[in-house]
């Protein structure tokens, strides 16, 4: 399965990673500053109902997908320093910035 090589690197990123191609504002060219994209971590983070509603819309199952997940990637502890932001309600954010070169 495809995802797997790139689930085994990203499983301990706790769901961050940096994209430096906005392709929804930019499609056609690699545009943009870098952002710090974070995914959902846990169950708890999300209502039930729209991980439903995104299951229906995109036609999968998160169930199966958890169940396939546990078959290949490894158990690990969380870092206590990790997700500083569900502690302190602050974000990061890369702002673009011109400079003489």
């Amino acid at each position: 399965m495809a995802e797997q090589p790139a689930m085994l690197e990203l499983q301990k990123t706790y769901g961050k990673t940096i994209h430096t191609w906005a392709c929804d504002k930019h499609p056609d060219l690699p545009l943009g500053p870098p952002q710090l994209m974070m995914a959902y971590t846990n169950d708890a983070q999300l209502e039930p109902q729209a991980i439903n509603e995104r299951d229906q819309r995109t036609g999968i199952s998160t169930e199966a997908k958890g169940k396939l997940r546990q078959g290949y990637l490894p158990k690990y502890e969380k870092d206590d320093m990790a997700d500083q932001w569900e502690k302190s309600g602050a974000g990061i954010v890369f702002e673009a910035k011109g400079v003489e070169v």
